[in-house]
């Protein structure tokens, strides 16, 4: 292999290194300070891209880059709690990012993301940036990702059940909560189970916008920032106030599952799923 190609290689993986990249923040916000950072939310449903999209704009150094559950945004303690990856209460998390000297504070929030409205609006100045993926896909890195860790089943009763001190069901609107009551009796494999968490967490972004039309919260697709990275990163790039290193754009990674479902979906949840599939497409930001 030639000398140059090894030497690329090792630039990247230094330059894609999550702790290296954590000191490399470190030593520029300590030489550069910024007086306050510039808020930026990540929003979606989990299994989407969400880490990935993390990566696109997390390992610029001048970016504070908090993950789902990262201290010291985010409440520590046992699964089994209902404040498990959920932010500290608001007024913690005003308090703790008015010390950020990064320019641009970047945090994954997703158990809180019917919230995005009122985070937003708390914290002036914010951003949003909603994910989206195929439900088939969603489904099935939720299948893969989580086997042997719990039963899904369980894991989804909050949503089917609708209680509302989970985050599983918090904010739901009337239209996605009357779905969820006529149908939930179809959700008897994980599979179905999944599809109905993609649609009530996916339908959040809709609910949000409807009461709130001018919030700024942009939509991406996970099949746009595979395939159209380097417009992808020129886009976040402005959103977000920095001119991002061309490099990232190797951040993105197209995961696909291509086998089938392990059970089919019901005709009425398989519909619901494209119809929602539709509404994302025509919501995300286009991309050159």
């Amino acid at each position: 292999m030639p000398e140059t190609t090894l030497l690329e290689t090792l630039r990247w993986r230094v330059l894609s290194s999550y702790k290296v990249n954590k000191l490399r923040t470190w030593i520029y916000r300590t030489f550069n300070p910024s007086k306050a950072a510039r808020i930026v939310f990540v929003f979606g449903c989990q299994r989407s891209g969400t880490t990935m999209l993390r990566s696109f704009i997390g390992f610029d150094p001048r970016v504070d880059d908090q993950g789902e559950g990262d201290p010291p945004y985010f409440w520590q303690g046992p699964e089994t709690d209902l404040r498990y990856l959920r932010l500290l209460p608001d007024e913690e998390v005003e308090r703790i990012a008015s010390c950020c000297r990064s320019e641009v504070l970047l945090i994954k929030p997703l158990h809180d993301s019917q919230r995005a409205a009122e985070l937003l609006h708390r914290f002036p100045g914010s951003k949003g940036l909603w994910i989206y993926r195929h439900y088939h896909e969603v489904i099935l890195s939720h299948l893969t990702y989580y086997r042997g860790r719990y039963d899904p089943l369980p894991y989804l009763q909050d949503l089917l059940q609708l209680n509302e001190a989970s985050w599983k069901a918090e904010g739901l609107g009337a239209e996605m909560r009357a779905f969820i009551e006529q149908h939930r009796h179809l959700a008897t494999n994980a599979t179905a189970g999944f599809a109905l968490f993609w649609l009530a967490r996916n339908s959040l972004l809709f609910t949000q916008k409807e009461t709130h039309p001018n919030l700024p919260l942009v939509t991406l697709g996970y099949l746009d920032l595979v395939e159209k990275a380097e417009p992808a990163l020129h886009f976040l790039g402005n959103y977000i106030g920095l001119e991002l290193d061309p490099r990232y754009a190797r951040f993105p990674e197209r995961r696909e599952r291509r086998k089938e479902l392990p059970d089919p979906l019901p005709p009425v949840l398989l519909n619901a799923c494209e119809a929602m599939m539709a509404r994302l497409k025509a919501a995300s930001i286009p991309l050159a």
